[in-house]
């Protein structure tokens, strides 16, 4: 094992773009996803983990691909008989390059760029600790990318006769674990039109989680009934809130609100739950459902003009368990079951006296 500062840096990400695009009818790598490519999206969300080494192999267009990642820093290998062999003989191109420079290797094709950084984090670790030789990904109980290789694993390939693929190689493998994730992107690829427009439109949404989406995430971390109760009555009483701060004029964005509220307590019963709960959300994409999260508990600031992150903050004051109660209420146990504790009995203060503000400016 090579000890670094960042422990992804164990791990190499192998990127094969040597198909012929046929189903597609354009040639994948290079379509647009927003401002990017598409294979520099997928080389992106590699960098973005740390990996101690990238390779792309290509075939079909090759010379197009080498233009696209001229100063990229990243290798790039040639599968010359890309017209007359399979991906599976792609993989053993780029395996043969990393397998001695890296622990472990994701192996992707190059249009499943979405796949969260939450999902290649747990990947690494649960082949680390867990010394496994074959981790794969599934969304919904369908399998999907990348596939991480030990590096026994890919020794294994390499001598496989190539017979079913990737997947024959590796049925035979006894230390080999699929994992459920509640990430869309494991599943998305572009093999045709209609796939590369379903990953456009996950792309100009994939940071706000679907209520359907948020439920799954619910159900992978772990959430209790009662717990689940709770958000649930939290996001109503907070859709509740935008429509009174619509009446003054203030539009709020419902779709964060709601999913804010059903994850805010995501971790709850972790040491510092909020804090834990948003570092996993910002790993799975959702940066601003993070922020909003840290601060449910206590409010750094408070916004001259409510925001999402005000409304979700005094909802969760509104809410004792699963049912709506008053501010005061709400407190009420707390100071009365730490008053021993002057710490304490503080910050219950503080967040009692920020509830209130906010409930002042939304309903003065």
């Amino acid at each position: 094992m090579r000890y670094m500062l960042n422990p992804y840096c164990n791990a190499g990400a192998l990127i094969v773009a040597g198909g012929l695009s046929s189903r597609m009818k354009d040639f994948k790598p290079l379509m647009k996803i927003g401002h990017k490519s598409v294979i520099e999206t997928t080389i992106n969300n590699f960098r973005l983990l740390g990996a101690g080494k990238i390779i792309v192999v290509t075939g079909f267009r090759s010379d197009d691909i080498d233009n696209e990642l001229r100063g990229c820093n990243i290798k790039i290998l040639k599968n010359e008989n890309y017209g007359t062999t399979e991906m599976f003989d792609s993989v053993c191109i780029g395996l043969m390059e990393l397998i001695n420079a890296v622990d472990m290797t994701f192996v992707t094709p190059v249009d499943s760029p979405f796949v969260q950084q939450f999902t290649l984090k747990k990947m690494v670790e649960e082949m680390t600790y867990g010394k496994l030789d074959v981790v794969q990904p599934a969304y919904g109980g369908r399998e999907g990318h990348p596939l991480l290789l030990s590096n026994d694993a890919a020794m294994h390939m390499l001598k496989h006769d190539g017979t079913m693929g990737m997947q024959g190689a590796i049925s035979g493998m006894k230390k080999h674990m699929k994992i459920n994730f509640a990430d869309p992107g494991i599943v998305m690829d572009a093999d045709n039109m209609t796939d590369y427009f379903k990953l456009l439109e996950y792309f100009e949404n994939k940071n706000i989680p679907s209520v359907e989406l948020c439920e799954k995430i619910q159900d992978y971390f772990n959430m209790t009934d009662n717990i689940k109760r709770h958000c649930g009555m939290v996001a109503h009483v907070a859709l509740n809130l935008c429509v009174k701060l619509s009446q003054k004029g203030i539009d709020l964005n419902r779709d964060i609100v709601v999913a804010a509220s059903m994850l805010h307590d995501i971790a709850k019963g972790n040491p510092m739950h909020a804090k834990t709960g948003a570092m996993w959300l910002r790993d799975m994409g959702y940066a601003e459902i993070a922020g909003i999260v840290e601060e449910h508990m206590e409010l750094k600031t408070i916004s001259c003009v409510p925001t999402e992150k005000e409304v979700v903050f005094l909802a969760d004051k509104m809410v004792m368990g699963d049912k709506i109660v008053s501010i005061d209420e709400r407190f009420s146990h707390k100071e009365n079951l730490y008053n021993h504790d002057e710490e304490i009995i503080k910050k219950v203060a503080k967040r009692k006296e920020q509830a209130l503000e906010i409930f002042g400016m939304i309903y003065s």
